[in-house]
C-alpha cells in the first residue's frame, strides 16, 4: 500500500478549497490522503470523498504560504496558484479543477426556491470593495424582493434586505450554487463558485489596480 500524504494548509476557506486539486491529484495515484487545517474547515473535506481532515498521516507537504514563505511568495510575483503548485509533489495537477464530489443535490434550508445571491464580504483584499455599493448596485439590478445577501457569521444585519449565515461550509456551497444570479468579491464565495456553478454566470467584483 502506497504511504499516505498529508497536505498542509492551515487556514483561509478559499485557499483551502483551492488545494483539493492537489489533494484529487495525490489520491488518482492511489495515496491515501489526509488535510491538516484548523478545525473550522473541517467542512470542506464532508463535500470530498478523496480527502479527509487530519494531522500528519504519512508523508507531509507543507504548501501553507503565511509565515514562513510569504517573502518568498512576494518575491516570486508568482500568482498564488504558480507558487502553491509549483510544488513537485503536486506539479501536475489541473490545478483549478475543484471537485465538491461529496456535495448532495438537496437545497440549502431556509432558502426560497427562486433567489439571487450576494456576497460582498471577505478578507485579503488588497484593494477592499465597499459592501454597500456592491449591495446597491445589486438591489438596483435585480430588486430588493429577490436578493438575498450572503453574510458571514460575525457580520450586521442588514436593515431592509434578507440575509443568509451558512450554518455548514456545504450550506453556502448549496446556497451558491443554487442562486439564479451570483456576484461576489474575490474571496471564498469565488473559490466555492467556481466549483459548483458550472454553466451558471459568477460576477466577480475583481481588485483594481
Amino acid at each position: 500500500m502506497m504511504q499516505p500524504r498529508t497536505i498542509k494548509y492551515s487556514q483561509r476557506l478559499g485557499d483551502v478549497i483551492r488545494c483539493l486539486p492537489a489533494c484529487k491529484y495525490l489520491a488518482d495515484q492511489g495515496h491515501e490522503v489526509f488535510f491538516d487545517c484548523f478545525a473550522q474547515y473541517h467542512g470542506v473535506f464532508e463535500m470530498t470523498s478523496y480527502v479527509k481532515a487530519g494531522h500528519r498521516q504519512g508523508l507531509v507537504i507543507d504548501l501553507e504560504i503565511w509565515p514562513t514563505k510569504y517573502e518568498e511568495y512576494r518575491k516570486s510575483r508568482k500568482p498564488w496558484h504558480d507558487f502553491v503548485y509549483s510544488h513537485h509533489s503536486i506539479n501536475g495537477a489541473d490545478r483549478t479543477n475543484i471537485i465538491l464530489d461529496k456535495l448532495d443535490k438537496s437545497p440549502a434550508g431556509g432558502l426560497p426556491a427562486e433567489f439571487n445571491l450576494i456576497a460582498p464580504f471577505g478578507i485579503s483584499q488588497g484593494d477592499r470593495r465597499n459592501p454597500v455599493e456592491i449591495i446597491q448596485d445589486a438591489i438596483g439590478e435585480f430588486g430588493r424582493d429577490n436578493t438575498i445577501i450572503l453574510c458571514p457569521q460575525d457580520s450586521i444585519q442588514i436593515h431592509g434586505i434578507r440575509t443568509y449565515t451558512a450554518p455548514t461550509i456545504a450550506d453556502m456551497a448549496k446556497a451558491i450554487r443554487d442562486a439564479r444570479e451570483f456576484v461576489c468579491i474575490n474571496s471564498s464565495p469565488a473559490v466555492i463558485a467556481s466549483a459548483v456553478r458550472k454553466g451558471k454566470e459568477t460576477r466577480v467584483y475583481g481588485q483594481r489596480g
